[in-house]
This record gives C-alpha cells, structure tokens and sequence, in this order.
C-alpha cells in the first residue's frame, strides 16, 4: 500500500467550494493530487455548522503535521448573512471552546469566506455586477465555475484583484498570501 504526503487540506461547506478551490489552487500552479478534501456530508444538517465545528480538529491535525512536512489547511465557508468578520469569529469561538488555540501569524491557515455565497464571486469573475446580499443561483454544475476561476487565477498572476472586486474576494486574495509561504 503506497502513502501520499497530503499538503493541503481543503475544509468546505459543498462540492462548488471544492471544485472552485480546487481550480483555483491547480491554476496557481499548486499539486491538487496532494489535496485532502473533507467536505459536509450532503444529509448532515447545517453544513456552515459542520465545517465551524470540524475547523479546530483540523487545525489541530495540521500542527502535528506541518513538523514533519510543509502543510496549509484552507477553509472556505459562506457568510451567508453574517459578515466575513463574524464567520472568522465564530472560528476563533469555536477553537475557544475546545481549548484550542486559534491560528497564529506564522501559522499556514486560511480561511476564506464569499459574501453571501460563493456564486457571488463567481457571478462577479464572469463580468457581472454583483451585490454581496443577494444570493446568486447555484451554478447547473460545479464545473461551469472554470471561466470565472480562469479570470481569478488570471488577475493573481498579473495586476491582482480589481478596486470594484467584492470586498470579500478582496479578503480571500490576503487570506490565499497567508498559505504562498509554503512555496
């Protein structure tokens, strides 16, 4: 039996956070073979819920194993109609409460929150003006995100994120800084 070194955890709410992440990691030039996916299960509840409470096991997980080989854990979780500000908050809570201590400066941790759904990132990426309260029509198939993360990875690689971005692309473009460390 053959073992991978996992370098990158992705913690996400459903399958058009992993798809789009997933993406965006292999467009910056990341290996998605080593991605570990732990994703909410489909009938288990609230999956904004799942990924708060699952975040201080994992975070834990990544400091046994970033001393043994470089490692990043990226979250990705909806506003909703909370805040970015907020939802990090309520990580911050939620490693409190378990006794864990929340990510540290040094610490190769993100976590990304789309403002009010990812679908408002993706409808902004592909042209259109975007209203970070409405919430935007899931997409037919997760795949169909590919144009618009082609245009983010785009903007990554050459002038950076537009001052008309919403302000939690904006957000998420620092959080993905804090993890480029690794390379």
């Amino acid at each position: 039996m053959s073992t991978r070194r996992v370098g990158l955890v992705l913690l996400c709410e459903d399958s058009q956070h992993e798809a789009f992440i997933r993406r965006f990691l292999k467009g910056m030039g990341w290996n998605t073979r080593e991605l570990r996916v732990e994703k909410s299960p489909s009938a288990g509840g609230s999956a904004e819920q799942w990924v708060r409470q699952k975040f201080p096991i994992e975070l834990r997980v990544y400091r046994q194993r970033r001393q043994r080989a470089a490692s990043a854990l990226i979250t990705i979780i909806d506003a909703d109609v909370s805040s970015v500000h907020d939802r990090i908050t309520e990580f911050e809570d939620e490693c409190n409460s378990k006794g864990i201590p929340f990510r540290e400066r040094d610490e190769a941790v993100a976590i990304v929150v789309p403002k009010r759904n990812i679908e408002t990132w993706i409808h902004y990426l592909n042209g259109e003006e975007v209203n970070e309260e409405y919430n935007y029509p899931k997409l037919d198939k997760e795949r169909n995100c590919q144009p618009a993360v082609n245009h983010l990875v785009e903007l990554c690689k050459s002038t950076g994120i537009e001052p008309d971005a919403p302000p939690s692309l904006a957000a998420a473009c620092t959080e993905y800084r804090i993890i480029t460390a690794l390379r």
